[in-house]
């Protein structure tokens, strides 16, 4: 007899911001050192300027480039869930204390959340 085993799929590998800054960083320092060895092998010539120095300025351009969204920040605007009051923070918070009532508050997926509610799940 044949013995059925259903087999679970495996999630997808996400491009995450770690992947991505890694990701970012190798292609521009290898284009930057292809660029390199290009000026410094053919730099004599054209074809070495033509070529070599475009691709150091685009080693050192693209991983700016990949990681613009690394850099920006989004405002998170909510009331404070034990006092109501407007509480305004930006997104790179983790936790911070309502100016109001005093209690530490949590901010987790552009949500003000109580600490407690954090900490159980």
């Amino acid at each position: 007899m044949e013995s059925e085993t259903s087999e679970r799929v495996k999630p997808g590998r996400r491009f995450d911001s770690a992947f991505s800054f890694s990701f970012a960083i190798g292609m521009g320092l290898l284009l930057f050192i292809a660029g390199l060895v290009i000026s410094l092998t053919l730099g004599e010539g054209a074809i070495g300027l033509i070529f070599g120095i475009p691709l150091l300025i685009a080693g050192l351009v693209l991983p700016l480039i990949m990681m613009r969204d690394m850099f920006t920040q989004n405002e998170v605007k909510g009331e404070c869930p034990y006092c109501a009051t407007q509480i305004k923070t930006s997104d790179a918070t983790i936790r911070l204390r309502c100016h109001s009532c005093g209690k530490e508050v949590a901010v987790r997926d552009m949500k003000l959340l109580p600490v407690e509610e954090v900490t159980t799940s």
